[in-house]
């Protein structure tokens, strides 16, 4: 079981834990393993409330507009794309 091959490039580390989680599960699957314990570590880092006011902002409109299916899809609304253009410049500086 140990020989299967699950080298694939990844961009950057959550990627790379991700695909690893995806090709276990596969190969659980591919063996017909169906009693199995998985560990896997997560970390989480707390970030202040404005550092991702994109998000938050789309959150508000959404509870504000009682928009009921995403808006985002028809491309949004003309102040989201100032908001991200705006924290863009900021992360280019």
């Amino acid at each position: 079981m140990h020989a299967r091959d699950a080298l694939i490039l990844s961009p950057d580390r959550l990627s790379a834990e991700m695909n690893c989680l995806l090709w276990v599960l596969r190969s659980l699957k591919d063996l017909r393993l169906e009693t199995v314990s998985i560990g896997f570590a997560v970390t989480f880092q707390v970030e202040s409330r404005g550092s991702n006011k994109v998000a938050t902002e789309i959150a508000k409109s959404v509870l504000r507009d009682g928009q009921l299916q995403s808006y985002l899809a028809l491309g949004g609304p003309s102040w989201l794309h100032d908001l991200i253009q705006t924290e863009v410049a900021l992360v280019d500086s």
